[in-house]
């Protein structure tokens, strides 16, 4: 299969794998360069250093989960939060937010300030199709809503010690924490969403589960 992406395309994508498989401080310019399989010059010649780089990193996640998550409320919103940064198709997206939320680096303010916006704009829309709450204060749940799934992202060690569940894989539904994972959500955030619409969550949760004994 013939790679067409162009070389600065190559680059950002060969960060985001090295940052999503060992942290940001592996993803030296040389590092991503062999990765890439271009020449060390070209970093500079498209982004100037490796500090541009990565914010263009995390722009690009930015903007494919923020594209995902349009779809996923066009369709029919879902409960899980991080459900929209699985469906973007990209095996290192989890991987890359996990690594890379935890580092004091420039442009993650950034990146967080515009997943906090981006989810006010899904709530609203949640809101006007009858599937969710609405609030007083749409801007503070809106943050409090994507913290807590970041936050979850950024233990996720933690969360598959207590769940037996990784959060960072992409077949989420199909491992054996997973029903119990989301009912206690719906049970923290039970005045989130439309009574109706978390009786329909809990229905298919049940069915999973039952499926998976």
């Amino acid at each position: 299969m013939i790679d067409d992406r162009t070389n600065s395309a190559r680059l950002r994508d060969a960060c985001i794998e090295i940052v999503a498989e060992a942290g940001t401080k592996a993803a030296t310019a040389r590092a991503v360069a062999e990765r890439a399989g271009v020449s060390l010059g070209l970093i500079r010649h498209h982004f100037g250093s490796m500090g541009q780089l990565l914010a263009a990193c995390d722009q690009h996640v930015a903007d494919l989960v923020r594209s995902k998550k349009e779809e996923a409320i066009a369709q029919g919103a879902g409960f899980d939060a991080l459900g929209a940064v699985r469906a973007t198709g990209s095996d290192h997206v989890m991987g890359y937010l996990a690594m890379r939320l935890g580092d004091d680096a420039e442009g993650i303010n950034d990146l967080v300030d515009l997943m906090i916006a981006d989810a006010e704009g899904y709530i609203r829309a949640g809101v006007a199709a009858g599937m969710m709450t609405p609030s007083d204060d749409e801007h503070a749940r809106a943050a409090m809503l994507t913290l807590y799934a970041l936050g979850s992202l950024s233990l996720h060690k933690h969360l598959e010690r207590h769940f037996g569940l990784d959060v960072r894989s992409a077949d989420l539904p199909a491992q054996p924490g997973f029903s119990r994972y989301v009912k206690v959500q719906m049970e923290v955030f039970s005045g989130l969403l439309e009574p109706s619409v978390l009786h329909q969550y809990a229905a298919v949760l049940d069915q999973l589960a039952q499926e998976q004994r």
